[in-house]
């Protein structure tokens, strides 16, 4: 079955995971990586395996009150967020029946 979640992969462009965020801290912010993302669970309050939606939401918001490279970090990851969903609704209003 297809569902937003997988129509993206159609456009080469997947929906953005709590494990992409943390490679994306630990690229932006170089060797301090590690503890930029430890900084970024604690004012989350998350552990980092989380999957759901709505923690990967809450990271990323907590993501902008940081330091000006995290907070272009969470822009990013917004607008990868929302092209997939827009891409995926796309793909569903025109894929062809079959």
């Amino acid at each position: 079955m297809t569902t937003p979640e997988t129509t993206g992969a159609a456009y080469g462009l997947s929906r953005p995971t709590m494990a992409d965020a943390q490679d994306a801290m630990h690229r932006v912010h170089g060797h301090t990586g590690r503890s930029a993302w430890a900084s970024l669970l604690d004012a989350a309050k998350l552990t980092g395996a989380e999957t759901d939606e709505p923690s990967l939401l809450r990271l990323i918001e907590a993501m902008t009150h940081l330091d000006p490279v995290s907070r272009l970090c969470a822009q990013a990851l917004r607008i990868r967020m929302t092209s997939h969903t827009h891409l995926a609704a796309a793909h569903l209003a025109t894929r062809s029946p079959a």
